[in-house]
């Protein structure tokens, strides 16, 4: 096994803490003091680790990535045999992304407002990870046009982009009410399998 490095540690707690910091003040009016100060170290620590802010907002924004894909990578398309099957895993993918929103609100203040201005490398990243979800979406697609559950002449690229903007969309407009209830959240995610299933169905 593998040992964990105390500077991998470190690296670790500098991205978590300015991931808050970067979600509450916005990259731009963050400096590096303020994730120091955050951190309660002198700010001269983080250049042991980080050359500046962007290479800390790149590093950011890879764990906000690494967090949604870990949303979807937990339910990859399988051995679905069943309409019933399918209808299923699409609602524990709504689940665990509703729930990872709750969790950390602030992920999507970072994925669609803060990582979208910041530097082109950092865009360029953004850009290849909608394309990722949209790729495995796009999988799930096509598993219900085999399993005959949707109809065979759907673009699948356009409608897996489509749905992620819906599922995008809807997590942030829960992520601004104050109390998100149960039923809330499961009127939204009932909304969206319906129009996947009964408006691209044969």
């Amino acid at each position: 096994m593998a040992r964990i490095k105390i500077s991998d540690i470190r690296r670790r707690e500098i991205v978590e803490t300015a991931f808050n910091v970067f979600a509450e003040k916005g990259y731009h009016n963050t400096s590096m003091a303020d994730i120091a100060a955050e951190l309660e170290v002198g700010h001269g620590t983080l250049y042991r680790y980080f050359n500046n802010k962007l290479d800390i907002a790149s590093s950011v924004t890879d764990l906000v990535i690494e967090r949604v894909s870990q949303v979807v990578i937990e339910e990859l398309p399988g051995e679905l045999q069943t309409l019933d099957d399918y209808r299923g895993q699409l609602k524990r993918i709504g689940n665990r992304f509703f729930e990872l929103q709750e969790e950390s609100p602030r992920l999507l203040r970072i994925l669609f407002y803060e990582s979208s201005n910041i530097d082109p490398s950092i865009t360029a990243k953004i850009e290849a990870a909608y394309n990722l979800f949209a790729s495995f979406t796009e999988a799930y697609l096509k598993l219900g046009i085999l399993r005959g559950f949707l109809k065979p002449d759907i673009h699948t690229l356009e409608a897996a982009q489509a749905i992620n903007g819906m599922l995008f969309a809807t997590s942030w407009a829960l992520s601004q009410r104050r109390e998100i209830t149960e039923e809330s959240r499961q009127a939204w995610q009932d909304t969206i399998i319906t129009l996947i299933l009964d408006g691209l169905a044969l």
